[in-house]
């Protein structure tokens, strides 16, 4: 979403352009107030875009990376600036308490799931090592 919105914006005079040369379509034109919508949505949703990234790896475990994601995105990604617009602020807000109660920092299903991701990873090594170290 972020990227659509960012090229939306890249795109404005453009759309503008389009959208005035036929009165049926010149009312569909962004008004300033669309414009500051946009903007707002694309500061909040622009630093996320790496993390969405990270966290859909099909090839390796991610689940262990949740709640340490979660903390990193409260206390640094989603950090209010005083740049930031009340808009801007409120999406932040909302992204944070969505992922706060879907995924709570005290939860034992994630708990259990890193501690087993890290015992099933270290017997795998344990495996491998005593399989590559029999003689032949």
């Amino acid at each position: 979403m972020s990227r659509m919105v960012a090229r939306v914006l890249e795109q404005e005079k453009a759309i503008r352009v389009v959208l005035g040369a036929d009165r049926k379509t010149s009312h569909l034109i962004p008004t300033w107030q669309d414009i500051d919508v946009l903007q707002s949505i694309d500061r909040a949703l622009s630093s996320l875009l790496s993390l969405t990234d990270i966290l859909s790896g099909e090839s390796y475990v991610t689940v262990s990376a949740v709640l340490p994601m979660i903390q990193l995105i409260e206390s640094h990604i989603l950090k209010e600036d005083q740049d930031d617009t009340p808009l801007t602020k409120d999406i932040k807000r909302s992204i944070i308490a969505d992922l706060v109660s879907r995924y709570p920092s005290n939860g034992e299903m994630f708990e259990m799931l890193h501690f087993l991701i890290l015992a099933l990873s270290a017997s795998h090594s344990l495996i491998l090592l005593l399989l590559l170290s029999r003689k032949p």
